[in-house]
């Protein structure tokens, strides 16, 4: 009994420790949806697309995401921060709170948006074609709500104290332009820390990326760079919308926001709307059939990181191993958990009693004489009539009793032997030795150190 529950025992932490070591893997599952699936980052924005009501079958995508995280998927803008980062710079966060004019200044300007917590994600959430409604990247999926355009008292003011504020002046501003001054603010400040590493061409040549893709981000970030110091605002703010908002396709296609590729049956799937200032939240529909699958992203480290390839062991499967050991933990009824069989004796020659029953005896009392009696001696009348005269009485003879047969003796039962239990070797042990190899091999995987972008 006390070795079957150290085995339980250990059998339920090593599925415990099982779980907790795979538990990385199964966050980073990505989402491949359509013909490009849904970026590492990006899950939210994809359940908030689907609340919208808005057309599958429309929505534009950012198609991969060698570089970057989120709504940062392979932009320019990515790279750059990566640059600045390995060079001793500030980080996303650090910029973004400078460019806010400091943390108390943003936390007014987060005030105007109800302190949603995901305001640090606008410098790189889309707000192309008058904010489309079918590019998933765009901020009101982001937020997970859409902003007025209508002037708020006082918003003009928080944001004169950014570091760059080009839209609007005065106390009134729209939240809408409030957002895009976040964005403008950030991009102008990522630019000028790039402009202060001398060689941050070679540096984005040397990354392991394709000559394509290189020759692509170099093109955006020359431009923004000279945009910069042209002095023109005005051809500044494109500039950044380019490095900020534009990630890259290998194929042209509007916006570069390729279709996602789902099929138009899935339009019929009914959402709830997105008013203003409400922030939804929920479970999302996914396509079911070939639409969907799944397949194991990178763990992220840092602001960037490059994807590998989908080949390796799913280690997300070991979670599965503790619901196969579940019949043996609890299939028993009692605490002995090993298995027995019962062993027969090998017979003795004894020829067994009969099944059926005894005959019984019969009777033992004595049968009586029969009922013939003897006949007396003739008696011949004296010539004088003389009283009566009795016979003498007879006595019987003596008849002797019938032999009598004693009854059959039956043979005592014979009682088989106890039955003798012999353990069986059990499953549990290659199980438990197993899971407990698996275990670490994700372990490891799971503690390799990322890329750092």
């Amino acid at each position: 009994m006390f070795k079957s529950r150290i085995t339980k025992s250990i059998i339920a932490f090593s599925s415990y420790m099982a779980a907790i070591l795979s538990a990385p893997q199964q966050a980073l599952a990505q989402l491949s949806i359509g013909h490009y699936g849904v970026q590492p980052g990006l899950e939210s924005n994809y359940l908030r697309y689907q609340l919208s009501g808005q057309d599958l079958s429309k929505m534009r995508v950012i198609p991969g995401c060698s570089v970057g995280f989120g709504a940062a998927c392979n932009k320019s803008g990515a790279v750059l921060q990566q640059l600045v980062e390995s060079n001793n710079g500030p980080s996303y966060n650090d910029l973004v709170i400078r460019a806010a004019g400091g943390q108390q200044n943003f936390q007014n300007f987060a005030s105007f948006y109800g302190n949603n917590p995901n305001l640090e994600k606008i410098p790189y959430t889309s707000f192309w074609q008058n904010d489309s409604p079918y590019i998933m990247d765009g901020y009101r999926y982001t937020l997970g709500q859409t902003v007025s355009r209508t002037p708020q008292a006082g918003l003009g003011q928080v944001t004169k104290n950014f570091y760059w504020s080009p839209e609007g002046s005065g106390n009134s501003l729209d939240p809408r332009s409030g957002l895009l001054n976040l964005k403008y603010s950030y991009g102008r400040l990522l630019l000028e820390e790039v402009a202060k590493i001398p060689n941050w061409k070679q540096q984005i040549q040397s990354q392991d990326l394709p000559p394509e893709v290189k020759q692509y981000y170099v093109s955006k970030v020359s431009q923004g760079l000279r945009a910069l110091n042209s002095g023109n605002e005005e051809q500044l703010e494109g500039k950044l919308l380019d490095v900020l908002s534009a990630p890259y396709t290998p194929e042209a296609s509007p916006f570069n926001r390729p279709n996602a590729g789902i099929p138009q049956e899935f339009d019929q799937i009914v959402g709830q709307g997105l008013p203003g200032d409400v922030v939804v939240g929920g479970l999302p529909i996914l396509p079911e059939g070939d639409v969907i699958s799944q397949e194991i992203a990178p763990i992220p480290e840092g602001d960037v990181v490059t994807r590998g390839g989908g080949g390796g062991f799913p280690y997300w499967a070991l979670a599965g191993i503790p619901l196969i050991l579940l019949p043996f933990l609890f299939g028993g009824g009692d605490d002995n958990s090993s298995k027995t069989v019962a062993v027969t004796p090998p017979s003795t020659g004894e020829t067994p009693p009969p099944t059926t029953g005894e005959t019984p005896p019969p009777t033992t009392g004595e049968t009586p004489p029969p009922t013939t009696g003897e006949t007396p001696p003739p008696v011949s009348p004296p010539p004088v009539s003389p009283p009566p005269v009795s016979p003498p009485p007879v006595s019987p003879p003596p008849v002797s009793p019938p032999p009598v047969s004693p009854p059959p003796v039956s043979p005592p039962p014979v009682s088989p032997p106890p039955t003798q239990r012999i353990p069986e070797s059990s499953t549990l042990t290659p199980l438990l030795l197993l899971t407990m190899i698996m275990s670490i091999l994700s372990y490891r995987k799971w503690l390799k150190p990322g890329v750092r972008m």
